[in-house]
This record gives C-alpha cells, sequence and structure tokens, in this order.
C-alpha cells in the first residue's frame, strides 16, 4: 500500500475506536440519567456506518484478491476465506440493526422525548458492540499471513480505496460527533484500541 493510502486507512480506523468510544460514553452517561442529545447518537452512528461500510469493502477487497490463490484442498485457506464472509456477513447485518435503531430512537425522541425508544437502541447497541468486539475485531488478522504471501504492491491501494469523497465524508462526519458530543464524551479525547477489560 502506498504510505498516504496506508496512513489514511491507519487515521480512519484510530477515529473510528475514538469515535466508538465516544459513542460508548454517551450511553453510559444517557443510562445514568445525564441528558445526551439525540443528534450525538445520531451522529455517531453516522460515523460509525460510514467508518464500518468502509472497512468492509477493504475486507470483501481482501477476500475477492485472495480467494482466486486458494488450491483446491486446501481446506486452511478455505476455511479462513469462509470466516471471513461469516464475519462480514454478521458485521453488515448488526450495523444494519444499528442504524435503523438509531432512526426509530430519533423519531422516537421527537415524537414524544423522554425515554421514549430508549430501551430497544441500548438492546441494538448493545448486539452491535458484541459483534464488533467478538466477532469482527477477534478476527481482524486472520488473512495476515495469506496476504503477506500473495498480494502484490498495487493490491494494497486498491484495498483502501482512498478517494477524495471518502476523506470528506469522514471528517465532515466526525465534525458532527465532536459538535454534539456532551461532556465527557469528545472523541477527540479518547485514544484509539480495545476497551480495557
Amino acid at each position: 500500500m502506498d504510505p498516504s493510502a496506508q496512513n489514511t486507512v491507519q487515521r480512519e480506523r484510530m477515529r473510528l475506536g475514538q469515535v466508538r468510544k465516544a459513542f460508548a460514553a454517551g450511553i453510559d452517561a444517557r443510562g445514568g440519567g445525564q441528558q445526551v442529545p439525540v443528534e450525538f447518537f445520531g451522529a455517531c452512528v453516522d460515523y460509525i456506518r460510514a467508518a464500518m461500510d468502509r472497512l468492509h469493502r477493504q475486507d470483501q477487497r481482501i477476500h475477492d484478491i485472495l480467494k482466486p490463490h486458494v488450491k483446491p484442498g486446501d481446506a486452511a485457506a478455505a476455511d479462513t476465506l469462509a470466516n471471513l464472509d461469516m464475519r462480514l456477513a454478521r458485521s453488515r447485518a448488526a450495523l444494519a440493526e444499528l442504524a435503523k435503531a438509531m432512526d426509530a430512537y430519533r423519531a422516537a425522541q421527537l415524537n414524544g422525548g423522554g425515554e421514549a425508544g430508549w430501551a430497544a437502541f441500548k438492546r441494538a447497541v448493545d448486539g452491535f458492540m458484541e459483534v464488533y468486539f467478538n466477532v469482527l475485531l477477534k478476527g481482524q488478522h486472520s488473512t495476515l499471513e495469506m496476504q503477506q504471501r500473495i498480494f502484490k504492491p498495487g493490491d494494497w491501494t486498491d484495498v483502501a480505496g482512498v478517494n477524495e469523497a471518502a476523506l470528506m465524508t469522514e471528517a465532515a462526519t466526525y465534525e458532527r460527533v465532536r459538535r454534539h458530543a456532551p461532556a465527557g464524551a469528545d472523541p477527540a479525547g479518547f485514544k484509539a484500541g480495545p476497551p480495557v477489560l
């Protein structure tokens, strides 16, 4: 991957981690009785959806580049790609549920406010986070050995898919999260990486 594409992908993944932590902080604050604007949750879900859609496309490109190189009878490689397919499908489904729940919560807040729609939204958030941590992230490096053996230099740039529209979307959605963040939930205040368990 060319260095600029690699740097962009690393920054995107770092900021996805920051927004995910800010989102979790906002969820915790709202669960603890603090007023958290629905616009903050909407901005977080919009950011997560855009970033995850790009991550899914990148992983799909990895799959599609590797698949023709799997030799008949290479069960380990076939299983690795089948596992990637499964993880992508589950992640896409969880992301769609999160977006649907956000739309329902936003509508409930516009129509009634208060606790309207919160419990259903929180369940969808919990379901998404379960898939994010235990399905997607736990297997994120499963194809590394195959990538190192098979990829040509230009493949990494193709996988990254960095373009001006993607850069503009990422910057705008990140700033919207920051603009609506309640106290203690500004993504710029979080380090990327998994939560401390």
